[in-house]
């Protein structure tokens, strides 16, 4: 399973404080904190483009084994420290977020052949 999170900086933040803090200390955060990290397969940043007009800052994919893996992610201590986090670099009324399961390979490795 895969999560796709739309994510904006928060208010009077500059796009590069965000980018920094979001690159060396929630990642970090994520990785590094039982109960996150070893329950996530992958976590990769995508930050917007300077030039990017969506209104977005930036997407962050998360990739678990399981729907259980992350419920158990978001909770106890490790899922607040997560969220407290969140708020010291986020806009967490603006979060959007997509799950996915399978992915439909059009183009690239591992593309189905056209029928």
């Amino acid at each position: 399973m895969k999560l796709f999170a739309f994510v904006k900086r928060k208010e009077g933040m500059s796009r590069e404080d965000f980018l920094q803090y979001w690159h060396t200390q929630h990642g970090p955060l994520i990785r590094d904190t039982p109960g996150l990290g070893d329950r996530t397969l992958s976590y990769v940043q995508h930050p917007a483009r300077p030039d990017d007009r969506s209104g977005w800052d930036g997407v962050a994919v998360q990739e678990f084994a399981s729907w259980d893996d992350f419920i158990a992610m978001l909770g106890g201590d490790a899922g607040e420290a997560m969220r407290a986090d969140e708020a010291n670099f986020l806009d967490p009324s603006s979060i959007k977020v997509v799950f996915t399961d399978d992915a439909h390979v059009i183009i690239g490795p591992g593309a189905e052949a056209a029928s």
